[in-house]
């Protein structure tokens, strides 16, 4: 069965008459007599009854015509659709990200994206680093927001979406409350919430180094995976805790923030995504990532 079958079966049904449906399908009148009858031969179905006066539908005819339709209708809107994709109208987004990436300017950055594109469908996935950069590249993902300290990247491409600084996250009424800025030297012998080494171990690498720098070894009293983790530890009064700038903006009670001076990396997100995506619908959220980054002026101390 072809399409053009089911074109002409539809003309013949609505028409219920050979001359006007051929004209409607500009074609002679015999070639479409032939396809509608090679359609009844092969379905082993009678769809018409035909005299010389009049055609009409038998009961099976009338059922078909209602499936043709709805292929028709199917046929037009899946024609629709992939030029839309095509245009970056229309598809799906599938966006990994870091935890830490929902308090920068990624929300929204992603709401203006909605907002332009009210057709595209956005899927969404909270892994750590190591965890997206396998999913990018077995294709499902199409843009990942991550942490880079040392991970392979070969085949992606990125972008920086955010550099900042570190803060210092210190409880209610702590002694450093008082002042306006913290050295990393006053840290030492200070209880310290620190970053798990097995989650980011360059990174864990590279801030122990910027303690040796200062001339002591940190007083890690705990290790958390995640930054919101971090900040609710230190809300109990456990200890201080090295954050982003970022994490500011959670309004944690029991929690203030200080800027902190030392010879520290800048804490940095990068979006990645493969470099063989030429989704139209990816260039435009890219597009739209440019306007939202947030990079201080100072480069980062740990090479990219």
């Amino acid at each position: 069965m072809e399409l053009r079958q089911i074109k002409y079966f539809i003309a013949v049904a609505e028409e219920l008459h050979f001359g006007k449906a051929a004209q409607r399908c500009h074609i002679a009148q015999p070639p479409l007599s032939q396809q509608i009858k090679r359609l009844e031969e092969e379905l082993e179905v009678k769809l018409l009854e035909r005299t010389s006066r009049r055609v009409s539908l038998t009961p099976e005819g009338e059922e078909f015509l209602v499936r043709c339709r709805d292929i028709q209708d199917r046929l037009t809107e899946a024609v629709a659709c992939i030029q839309d994709m095509a245009q970056g109208l229309e598809g799906m987004l599938r966006i990994g990200f870091i935890g830490p990436a929902s308090l920068s300017q990624l929300p929204m950055a992603i709401r203006a994206f909605r907002e332009a594109n009210p057709n595209i469908r956005l899927d969404f996935s909270a892994k750590s680093t190591t965890e997206q950069l396998p999913v990018l590249r077995s294709d499902r993902l199409d843009i990942a927001f991550v942490r880079l300290f040392g991970h392979d990247t070969t085949g992606l491409k990125s972008m920086l979406f955010l550099r900042e600084p570190y803060v210092l996250a210190i409880p209610d009424g702590h002694h450093f409350s008082k002042k306006d800025r913290i050295d990393i030297r006053d840290l030492e012998g200070e209880p310290l919430i620190f970053n798990q080494r097995i989650a980011q171990p360059a990174l864990y690498r590279s801030l122990i180094g910027s303690f040796h720098k200062a001339g002591f070894m940190p007083n890690i009293v705990q290790e958390v995976n995640t930054e919101q983790s971090t900040v609710a530890l230190v809300s109990t009064g456990l200890g201080v805790a090295l954050v982003p700038a970022s994490s500011a903006r959670d309004k944690r009670s029991g929690v203030s923030f200080k800027p902190l001076d030392g010879d520290l990396p800048q804490w940095e997100i990068t979006a990645l995504w493969k470099a063989k995506n030429e989704s139209v619908i990816l260039k435009k959220f890219i597009e739209t990532l440019k306007e939202f980054q947030e990079i201080a002026e100072e480069p980062a101390i740990w090479p990219r």
